[in-house]
């Protein structure tokens, strides 16, 4: 029982399980090149198979989908349509939850209850969730795993045929075509002469082990663009997720897919970059503006550029970055829409220079050109503030009006109903664009105000339960503890015949009640959500010594090796160490009878380490505090000390281990930042 004040070397901090770091600074446990390789069977369940899924779905749903539309006339297609929905919701989820396998947080959908009769069937369609489901899957879920599965396929079997040409390529004709012939006579500008089969056999070994050893970055990159897509067009909003349980990754090592420590039980982070989860999160609010942009810019540019290129004889490469122009303006526009107005507006005024020639043709605003004008205007309107939509109209105005000053080799009666026919569909889209940004910004203030109500409501519920446990508390614990003290310090005036050791025994008593009472008074003040809790002091580690002393004086053996010299913590640390020290010994002299209890504070520079650890149980006393005991009350704690003292350490990202030692006892050692 003997206290000793040492500098003793702390004791070592390395121990089997760990407080969870905070999520911003994740621990990395692979480095970047093995997260990269132990993600390639990952990322190849995901893109192989999506390609074969998403033909599956393309071709039911398109067919069902036009029978559907098609037969709506004669009710069968109104029938048939629900089941489309529902074979589209399916292969939605067959998505989502590959996404979610993959490791994007992705969460489940609830859909609202479905009727009976015939009411609950048609009342599918009024789902705008499940057609968002149906768009994915029929118009972007191919063409985007199409171009995936393109992209690594070849680059697989090009790998494998190029570091393997050895052994097949002496099968092949002998034409003197190779491919390395042709490369050096280009680059010594000679004439081609063959090389022999050993340089060509040299050089595709060279390609495919590049290929093989760049293989699993272009997986992840296709994996990381199929999982932006999903993200982007199938994630839930607010208003249809499940519990944040449901959201987490389908990981069960808790890991992100590149490799880092997550939190996914807590649903706050699965993915493990910061600019993957930044996108994913961008993606998922905006998910729906970004496909429409990327998938019309990509058909524009596939039709826009060939048309300007071959119908008005203009510059293949002038007419390819007009086109990319173009389309990037819209790609900008959802998060840039200054940016997209200028891009988009320089592009039109090239395209316009660029057609000047043409004859019989659409000028001095292309077909192509409108169309993007068009979906610049909508995009702009529904995104972004009205100043922005009436400056861009204004100016594609003026610009048109001054493209009819340029000589061209169409008549002016032509260029003049283009301008006019051109104006007049933007002003009408442009108020398209305004009625739809209001109904959207209306939707989206009623849901945060439904979600601020929510969240009141939940504040007014949980004031409501702490005043009642609160009351409970004073009704209770404070008015048993207050018989105690009242008791104990009486004792020497009621019971004259105690000796000294009993008396200073009931003062122990009196003075542990008394300071219960005080730290119950400041736990109900916090319950009732009174401003002076945080007036009342609060132990510090400096209090340590004292606790023991009053722990010794229930007749507990406890050894305390703290430190001689002053202690400099912030107020936090030193109320988590002092709770942690407080918790641990009244489970030992709770669980551990008789047990001899050692606690060991020490600091350095940087780590504050305490440890508390008690013996095994003395037998006949543990057996008389099984006996002492109502079989209908059972021991106090019931597993909540040791959650709060874990959720304490966590705040303060330290370290904790608890648990048995191998001499029967219990030991409880925990790290905090002395800094």
């Amino acid at each position: 029982m003997n206290q000793t004040y040492t500098d003793a070397p702390s004791w070592p901090s390395t121990y089997s399980e760990n407080v969870p770091r905070h999520p911003d600074t994740p621990p990395q446990t692979r480095s970047w090149w093995s997260r990269i390789w132990h993600n390639l069977g990952r990322d190849a369940i995901l893109v192989l198979p999506g390609f074969f899924i998403s033909l599956i779905g393309f071709v039911v749903l398109i067919t069902m989908f036009s029978v559907s539309i098609s037969t709506i006339i004669i009710w069968i297609g109104a029938l048939l349509l629900p089941l489309t929905l529902f074979v589209a919701t399916g292969f939605a989820n067959v998505s989502r939850a590959r996404a979610r396998q993959w490791g994007a947080p992705i969460a489940e959908v609830v859909h609202r209850p479905r009727g009976r009769g015939i009411s609950g069937w048609f009342g599918v369609m009024a789902e705008g969730r499940r057609w968002l489901d149906l768009l994915f899957e029929t118009v972007f879920a191919l063409p985007i795993r199409l171009f995936t599965f393109s992209v690594v396929i070849p680059w697989f079997f090009g790998a494998l045929g190029g570091m393997t040409y050895f052994f097949w390529g002496r099968f092949l004709p002998y034409d003197n075509t190779d491919l390395i012939s042709f490369i050096a006579a280009w680059w010594n500008d000679t004439s081609v002469v063959a090389l022999g089969f050993g340089a060509e056999a040299t050089f595709q070994f060279i390609a495919g082990l590049i290929l093989f050893v760049t293989f699993p970055f272009v997986l992840h990159a296709m994996a990381r663009l199929e999982i932006a897509a999903i993200t982007a067009g199938l994630a839930p909003g607010h208003d249809e997720v499940t519990s944040a349980g449901k959201a987490r990754a389908g990981d069960p090592t808790d890991h992100a897919p590149d490799g880092t420590a997550s939190a996914t039980s807590a649903g706050s982070r699965v993915l493990g970059s910061p600019a993957a989860n930044s996108f994913l999160t961008r993606a998922a609010g905006e998910g729906w503006f970004w496909l429409i942009s990327i998938f019309v810019g990509v058909v524009l540019v596939a039709v826009g550029w060939p048309v300007t290129a071959a119908l008005y004889e203009s510059s293949t490469v002038i007419a390819m970055l007009v086109a990319l122009g173009q389309s990037g303006a819209l790609v900008l526009a959802v998060r840039r829409p200054v940016t997209a107005i200028i891009v988009g507006l320089v592009s039109a005024a090239a395209g316009i220079i660029l057609t000047a020639d043409s004859f019989g043709l659409v000028w001095p605003w292309t077909a192509t050109s409108i169309l993007s004008l068009l979906f610049l205007h909508l995009i702009i309107g529904l995104r972004h503030s009205w100043l922005h939509l009436v400056i861009l109209w204004s100016l594609s105005t003026v610009l048109g009006a001054l493209s009819l000053t340029l000589p061209h080799a169409g008549g002016l009666s032509g260029a003049l109903a283009n301008v006019i026919t051109t104006v007049s569909l933007t002003a009408g889209i442009s108020i398209v664009a305004v009625v739809g940004n209001l109904w959207i910004r209306g939707r989206t203030q009623l849901a945060t105000e439904r979600q601020l109500s929510a969240e009141q409501l939940a504040k007014r519920q949980e004031l409501e339960e702490r005043n009642r446990i609160a009351q409970e508390l004073h009704d209770v614990v404070a008015h048993s503890m207050s018989v105690i003290s009242v008791q104990a310090t009486t004792a020497r005036y009621r019971l004259p015949e105690l000796d000294t050791r009993s008396v200073e025994e009931f003062d122990s008593i009196a003075g542990s009640a008394r300071q219960a009472l005080n730290e119950m008074r400041g736990l109900l003040a916090i319950l009732r959500g009174g401003r002076d809790a945080d007036l009342a002091p609060q132990p510090m580690i400096d209090d340590i010594p004292a606790l023991v002393e009053s722990t010794r004086g229930s007749g507990a053996e406890v050894d305390l090796e703290f430190p001689a010299g002053p202690i400099s913590l912030n107020p936090t640390t030193g109320l988590t160490a002092f709770r942690l020290v407080q918790e641990a010994l009244s489970n030992a002299l709770r669980h551990a009878p008789g047990a001899p209890v050692g606690v060991g504070v020490h600091i350095d520079d940087e780590l504050l380490s305490i440890s508390v650890v008690n013996g095994a149980p003395d037998p006949d006393q543990a057996a008389a505090r099984a006996g002492d005991r109502s079989g209908t009350v059972g021991h106090l704690g019931g597993g909540f000390g040791l959650k709060g003292m874990r959720e304490r350490v966590e705040a303060l990202e330290g370290t904790l281990q608890v648990g048995p030692t191998s001499e029967g006892g219990f030991e409880v050692r925990a790290g905090l930042p002395a800094t």
